[in-house]
C-alpha cells in the first residue's frame, strides 16, 4: 500500500513541478506543460515536453524537445529535437539531430558541427561548419551555407540560388534533383536508388514515434524515481562492455524470446496451469515493451560515458538512448532491425538484471 501512495505521489510530482520557474541551475532539468518557454541560463542539460515549446534560453548541455511545435531561437551546446514543426533560428555550438515533419532551418541558424535531420519537408537555411545529412521526402536549400558534405536521402531535391556546399551533395538515382544554375556546389554525386514513402505514410510514421517516444520517457521517468536500483546494477555490470558480453546478453534475450510463448502455450493447455499462463503472458507482453528502456539507458550511459565528462544523471542517459532509438525508428529498411534487435537486447537485460537482483 505504501508503494502504491508513493507511485500516485510521484506521478502528481511528475506534471506539477515541472511547471515552475526556473532560474540558473546546475543539475538535469525537465518541464511539462502545454506551452513551455526556456528563456533562461541553463549550466546543464534541459528536457521540455508539451503542446508548443519555445528555446530561448542558453543551454549549456543538450535541448531535449518533445512538442507539436518547437521554435529555437537561443543558444545550446547539443540540439535534440522531435516534433511535428520545428523551425530553427538559433545557434547550436556542436551537434543537431532532429526529427519532424515539417522542418526549417532559417539564415539565422547556426550549426558548429554536424546535423541530422529526418522528415517529411526540409527547409535548409543558415550556416552549418560540418556535415549535413537529411532523410525526407522533399528538401530545399535556401541561401544555406555548408563547409562540409551533404548526404540526402529523399524524392525531391532543389538547390536554389545563393547556396554553397563545399564538399559532395550526394542524392538516390531515382530522386527528382533540381540545383539554380548560380549555387555553388563542390562536386555532386548519385547514389543507389531507394524506395520513398509518400507523405502521409510518412507523417503517419512520425506522428506514432513521437507519442510512443513521449510515453516511454514517462515511463521511464517513473521507474527511475521508484527503482534507481535496476539501472545502478547496469552500471555496474556494463561499465566495460566486451564483445563476449554482447553476444551473451542477446543470445539470454533471444532464448527468452522464443522459450517464454512455447512455455506460455504448454501452460494454457493444461487446465491448472492457466492462471499462470495468463500472468506470464502479461509479464512477457511487459518485458518486451520496456525492453526499449534498458537498451536506451545502456546506449545513453555509454555515449555519457564517451562524450560527456560529468556526473550521471540517469533521466538524461534515458533520454539520449530513446531518442537515438526514435531516430532510427523513422529510417525505412532500418526500423525493423532496430525494433528486433532492441526487443532481443532489451529481454536480455532484463534478465541479467532480474538475475543480479535475486543474488542480492
Amino acid at each position: 500500500m505504501k508503494k502504491y501512495i508513493k507511485f500516485l505521489m510521484i506521478m502528481a510530482l511528475f506534471f506539477i513541478i515541472p511547471t515552475a520557474e526556473a532560474k540558473e541551475i546546475d543539475h538535469f532539468t525537465s518541464k511539462v506543460d502545454n506551452d513551455v518557454l526556456i528563456e533562461d541560463t541553463y549550466n546543464a542539460s534541459v528536457a521540455a515536453a508539451g503542446e508548443n515549446i519555445d528555446f530561448k534560453g542558453n543551454v549549456n548541455g543538450i535541448s531535449f524537445g518533445a512538442s507539436n511545435k518547437i521554435e529555437f531561437n537561443g543558444k545550446t551546446e547539443y540540439g535534440m529535437l522531435a516534433g511535428n514543426v520545428i523551425e530553427v533560428n538559433g545557434e547550436i555550438v556542436n551537434d543537431l539531430v532532429i526529427a519532424g515533419n515539417l522542418v526549417t532551418l532559417n539564415k539565422e541558424a547556426s550549426i558548429g558541427r554536424d546535423t541530422i535531420i529526418a522528415a517529411a519537408d526540409v527547409e535548409i537555411s543558415g550556416n552549418f561548419d560540418r556535415n549535413v545529412s537529411i532523410y525526407a521526402s522533399k528538401i530545399t536549400f535556401k541561401n544555406a551555407n555548408i563547409k562540409g558534405h551533404v548526404k540526402i536521402y529523399g524524392s525531391q531535391i532543389e538547390v536554389e540560388k545563393n547556396t554553397i556546399i563545399a564538399g559532395t551533395l550526394s542524392y538516390p538515382e531515382d530522386s527528382v534533383y533540381k540545383a539554380d544554375k548560380d549555387a555553388k556546389i563542390g562536386k555532386v554525386e548519385k547514389t543507389e536508388a531507394i524506395q520513398q514513402e509518400n507523405d502521409e505514410n510518412f507523417f503517419t510514421t512520425v506522428s506514432a514515434k513521437i507519442w510512443s517516444f513521449l510515453c516511454l520517457t514517462l515511463i521511464f521517468a517513473t521507474i527511475t524515481l521508484l527503482f534507481p536500483g535496476l539501472f545502478t546494477k547496469l552500471h555496474d555490470k556494463y561499465e566495460k562492455t566486451e564483445m563476449g558480453e554482447i553476444v551473451e546478453v542477446f543470445t539470454k534475450g533471444l532464448v527468452t524470446l522464443i522459450l517464454v510463448p512455447i512455455i506460455i502455450v504448454l501452460l494454457f493447455c493444461t487446465l491448472i496451469g492457466i492462471p499462470l499462463a495468463i500472468i506470464l503472458l502479461l509479464f512477457y507482453g511487459i518485458a518486451i515493451y520496456l525492453s526499449a528502456i534498458f537498451v536506451a539507458y545502456l546506449i545513453g550511459y555509454k555515449i555519457w560515458q564517451k562524450v560527456f565528462n560529468k556526473d550521471i544523471n540517469m533521466l538524461g542517459l534515458g533520454l539520449i538512448g530513446l531518442f537515438i532509438l526514435f531516430l532510427c525508428s523513422l529510417i525505412p529498411g532500418v526500423r525493423t532491425l532496430v525494433s528486433i534487435l532492441t526487443t532481443i537486447i532489451g529481454l536480455g537485460l532484463i534478465v541479467e538484471v532480474l538475475k543480479k537482483s535475486k543474488k542480492e
